[in-house]
């Protein structure tokens, strides 16, 4: 009879686990960013490099599963890629999603412009190269 307890107990407690992953459990993984500490580097991996003169807010956006703070920018100078002078686009600014603070010290985007965007097309949408080398004030 003990056995046949034990057996019962054993088998409830299960069933308090699910299947597969145990409850409460998630797990995310984060990316590890390269260093593009120049000019000619970030250009190197960018698809565009555009000045913007006009940054306005524009909600958020998907970034590699995280939502992102999302911008309408005013191309004011194209030093690389498609874009073309005075064409508005909606550029999501890459967040370290890892982070505590995702943003770090603030969303880069919200600096004062003319700022250079180093941009990426993911999917036929625009986004910031990195957390960290995205955004550099324009010289």
């Amino acid at each position: 009879m003990p056995v046949t307890a034990a057996l019962a107990a054993s088998t409830l407690l299960a069933g308090c686990a699910g299947i597969g992953t145990p409850p409460f459990v998630e797990s995310r993984s984060c990316a590890s960013w390269a260093a593009l500490e120049t000019h000619e580097e970030r250009l190197a991996e960018s698809d565009a490099v555009i000045v913007a003169d006009t940054i306005t807010p524009d909600g958020t956006a998907e970034v590699m599963g995280f939502d992102a703070n999302a911008y309408r920018v005013t191309v004011a100078a194209v030093e690389k890629g498609p874009l073309e002078v005075g064409e508005t686009v909606r550029v999501a600014s890459t967040a370290d999603n890892c982070a505590a603070r995702p943003y770090g010290d603030g969303d880069p985007l919200l600096g004062d412009p003319p700022l250079r965007l180093y941009l990426t097309d993911v999917d036929g949408s625009w986004r910031t190269l990195t957390p960290f080398d995205g955004v550099a004030p324009a010289d």
